[in-house]
């Protein structure tokens, strides 16, 4: 059997996520527009003539352009910068900026969270990409500091210019340098070179490992004891279940004494994860009993080659284990060393019975038995732990889009509003409300990506998530009751081994009586003789 691993106290997961910002997708994007809203200033984007003015925006901390080799000093202005880029980008759909966001940890302070972002935006401009680093953090008395790194997509010539093409084919040579043909003869093999690795598959995964890295030095550097670990638990080979990233939104109506349902899942996978923890504990305890009760049996078998078969299964028989452990419980409690508890004689009658009952109910007589129902428990909670971590991926989605149009409905009259209105009024309303119009806009876009649905549909996202809570309430109600069968067979086990401990050591000291007694009764008859 392979032993699960431990999940040290000192680990923490970390949050980073990758995104394109482009003007594909349903909502096309704007890199300036996301450069303003990032950095909290006022921008002008001359792709669309518009004015991106997010400079009321606030939570903006610390502001950094870094610039790598090749790339024009100019690009140091984020103006510049980002209308550089969505003047070169020509098409509906072209991809503008990579963004990177990432949480930074709470136990540093100011100065080392700043200089952990800018170890990893080092990285990215070392690659041969601009970084427009921005730190926010909304609330300074409870502190969500993270980080925006955008990112450009495209390297830089000599010149200074963008690359203008980020990849193209090359043939494929056979051992005399000519091309060769493809099977049907129209055309020659070929393969793809790109300018970059920027964009390979893996990338993510290899950035968050770097992340992980950087944090976990320095909390080091810094005299904290934690592991950053970007693998989920599940990866790790861990039981427990990830509980949900709350967003800026979801956080913030946390500390306003809002229940939020991402909060309540949060507060449900714990309660779940106290039991998966208390029922690896019980496994453990019951397979190194399992594991001693099997070998001493095995050692014993020749002893009871020549017994009765009726008489073997009696021995064998749990039940009259517990009433051996029952008629000697002091004297095996002394000799396995184990503190005495002062429970109460009534007390210790009911716990053998209930185990007794237990055993009965659940139709187990010999280790064999136990051994089963151990093996069959075992089964039903992994198969409960898979179901309760796939069911949270539904719940996680829904939870989220609940709570976002929680979050959204403050700002729906001011959208309404302004989606009334035309032309100069239209405009004036939208300069005056610009934070809480975009703010609707952005919660709307989101409900209807999440959702699927251009409908907002409140009433049925909420009966659906109702519907996966209970289903959520019945999967931890059997994974309690299959924490309570190993719990109650791994007393059992604890209780045969302490009687099986006391049978050995017995058995250790009747042959030395024996031959002491046979030597006493050798010196008798020397005497007489």
């Amino acid at each position: 059997m392979q032993k699960r691993r431990e999940i040290p106290i000192s680990t923490k997961m970390i949050h980073l996520n990758a995104k394109i910002i482009s003007r594909g997708g349903e909502k096309p994007q704007s890199a300036v527009a996301s450069a303003a809203y990032r950095s909290a200033t006022k921008i002008y984007c001359e792709y669309d003539g518009e004015v991106k003015d997010f400079s009321r925006k606030g939570h903006v901390i610390y502001s950094e352009i870094l610039l790598p080799e090749y790339a024009p000093k100019e690009f140091a202005d984020r103006s510049v910068l980002w209308n550089a880029v969505e003047n070169f980008e020509k098409g509906s759909r072209a991809q503008l900026s990579r963004e990177i966001e990432f949480s930074l940890p709470c136990e540093l302070d100011a100065d080392e969270r700043l200089k952990a972002a800018k170890t990893l935006a080092e990285f990215f401009r070392d690659k041969g990409m601009v970084v427009d680093m921005n730190l926010h953090n909304p609330d300074h008395e409870n502190p969500n500091p993270h980080c925006h790194l955008m990112l450009t997509m495209r390297p830089f010539e000599k010149d200074g210019s963008f690359v203008k093409k980020k990849c193209w084919r090359e043939y494929d040579l056979d051992k005399n340098g000519q091309k060769i043909p493809t099977p049907k003869g129209d055309d020659y093999k070929s393969h793809k070179v790109y300018a970059t690795d920027w964009d390979d598959k893996g990338n993510v995964e290899k950035w968050r490992a770097l992340w992980a890295d950087i944090e976990t030095d320095f909390y080091k550097k810094n005299g904290y004891e934690i592991t950053a670990e970007h693998r989920s638990f599940e990866r790790q080979g861990i039981d427990l279940l990830p509980t949900i990233h709350m967003g800026a939104a979801v956080t913030a109506m946390e500390r306003r004494g809002i229940k939020t349902e991402i909060g309540n899942m949060n507060r449900e996978i714990k309660k779940i994860n106290d039991l998966i923890i208390s029922s690896m504990e019980n496994i453990e305890r019951l397979t190194d009993k399992i594991a001693f009760l099997e070998k001493e049996k095995k050692s014993a078998g020749q002893d009871k080659e020549n017994e009765a078969p009726a008489q073997e299964k009696k021995e064998d028989s749990l039940t009259a284990i517990l009433m051996e452990w029952q008629k000697n419980r002091s004297a095996f409690i002394q000799d396995n060393n184990i503190r005495q508890r002062t429970d109460t004689k009534t007390g210790n009658i009911k716990n053998f019975s209930s185990m007794v009952s237990f055993l009965q109910s659940h139709k187990i007589e010999t280790l064999e038995d136990l051994h089963r129902l151990a093996e069959e428990t075992k089964k039903q909670r992994s198969d409960n732990i898979h179901k309760q971590r796939e069911l949270n991926a539904k719940l996680k989605k829904m939870s989220n889009i609940v709570d976002i149009y929680q979050a959204y409905k403050p700002y729906v009259e001011y959208l309404k509003k302004y989606e009334s209105l035309s032309g100069r009024q239209k405009q004036s309303y939208y300069d005056k409300n610009a934070d809480k119009i975009e703010t609707a806009l952005s919660y709307r876009t989101g409900l209807k990506n999440m959702s699927g649905t251009d409908k907002l549909l409140p009433k049925t996202w909420k009966k659906e998530l109702e519907g996966l809570k209970a289903e959520s309430a019945r999967i931890r109600q059997d994974l309690a009751e299959n924490d309570a069968i190993l719990g109650e067979l791994a007393e059992i086990a604890d209780k045969a081994a302490m009687v099986q401990r006391g049978k050995s050591k017995q058995n250790e000291i009747l042959p030395n009586l024996g031959e002491q007694k046979s030597a006493k009764n050798e010196r008798g008859n020397y005497g007489r003789e």
